[in-house]
């Protein structure tokens, strides 16, 4: 027990000691102690104090120009970085209107050749077609000619043989001397 009573003791010196010693408002003057306190020490209390709220003001204000700093830097890549982003996208919009063009334009030429293919081929069978129906005309014209041929020379054999009959005829009628004489003259 003896020994936490002096312990008590010497702890509660210390800490009367160290306030006294050392005063929350630093260099204050109370009045009561340190009899060498003078205007001096006031002064260099407040140049202290001076030199510290100019060093905090002079901190504050550099850490404001850094941050404001830091504010433009971030700010002008963010103003760049959504340039950057626009130009790429209207890059992206031109190269897929490009793209769009071009096939566009492909489409349109691969319709127009098909448009050509297709007259193309339509004249053809239209150039068949009249082809094939001047062949068979040319065709039916023949057999026509041919028919009136056959049936001219049908005609005409028929015709001679009826002469020749015809001939025959008289020449039976006729008397026999006319017969001799006719006969002379072949």
């Amino acid at each position: 027990m003896a020994k936490k009573l002096i312990l008590l003791s010497v702890a509660t010196t210390f800490l009367a000691v160290g306030c006294v010693a050392l005063p929350d408002d630093g260099y204050g003057y109370d009045g009561r102690y340190n009899t060498g306190y003078g205007y001096g020490s006031d002064r260099r209390y407040d140049n202290d104090r001076q030199r510290w709220e100019y060093e905090q003001r002079q901190r504050l204000a550099l850490e404001r120009r850094k941050q404001e700093i830091e504010r433009r830097n971030w700010e002008q890549k963010r103003q760049n970085q959504l340039q950057l982003d626009r130009r790429k996208a209207e890059l992206e919009r031109q190269r897929l209107n490009d793209i769009k063009k071009r096939n566009a334009e492909q489409q349109r030429k691969l319709q127009l050749e098909q448009r050509k293919k297709m007259e193309n081929d339509r004249q053809r069978q239209i150039q068949l077609n009249k082809n094939k129906a001047d062949a068979e005309r040319r065709r039916v014209e023949q057999q026509r000619q041919r028919a009136n041929n056959d049936a001219r020379k049908k005609a005409e054999e028929q015709r001679k043989r009826a002469e020749d009959a015809r001939k025959k005829a008289d020449q039976q009628r006729q008397h026999p001397f006319a017969k001799r004489v006719e006969e002379q003259r072949r």
